[in-house]
């Protein structure tokens, strides 16, 4: 197997890469691509006060049959799901000085993306100041899709726990 070839070793039994948990994401069609993305890495996907219905059929048709691979779990609100959860999160705004890559992502981290429309709730922010990334981007563009911010921060856990390997 070649540097790019490798596959990401899979233990059913083992704790999840990170825990990729979306805060009141609205678009049915991010949260299907996130599920696609954690059944592809073994990330365990938390969805938080999520108006979107369970049953939205362009949510499961854009995570297509990667449904029954992924750790999907759908929580009543952020603050539940972080009690639950246990672990100091890292979150995902803009405008932090911090990027991914300068966070320690191990085995199980718990990372926080806003939803499309706005932040991450201001309290959850305020708990964890020194714990925001932001992923660099030119000036003048507000933000990257949910799915895209996701993904990146995803491979760089991917990057850091292969490392070496």
């Amino acid at each position: 197997m070649g540097e790019h070839d490798r596959e990401l070793a899979r233990d059913d039994d083992a704790g999840p890469l990170l825990h990729l948990v979306l805060d009141r994401p609205a678009i049915a069609g991010n949260v299907g691509a996130c599920v696609r993305l954690c059944a592809a890495t073994g990330a365990a996907l938390h969805v938080c006060g999520s108006q979107l219905d369970p049953g939205c059929r362009s949510m499961w048709r854009a995570g297509l049959d990667y449904w029954p691979k992924a750790r999907v779990h759908f929580h009543d609100s952020l603050a539940r799901c972080l009690a639950l959860l246990q672990e100091q999160p890292w979150i995902v705004e803009v405008g932090s000085a911090q990027t991914p890559w300068d966070a320690d992502l191990k085995s199980g981290a718990v990372v926080v993306l806003g939803p499309e429309k706005g932040s991450v709730d201001d309290d959850v922010q305020a708990a964890h100041p020194q714990r925001i990334l932001t992923l660099p981007q030119r000036p003048g563009i507000r933000s990257l899709n949910l799915a895209q911010c996701a993904a990146v921060v995803v491979f760089e856990a991917v990057r850091q726990q292969t490392r070496g390997r």
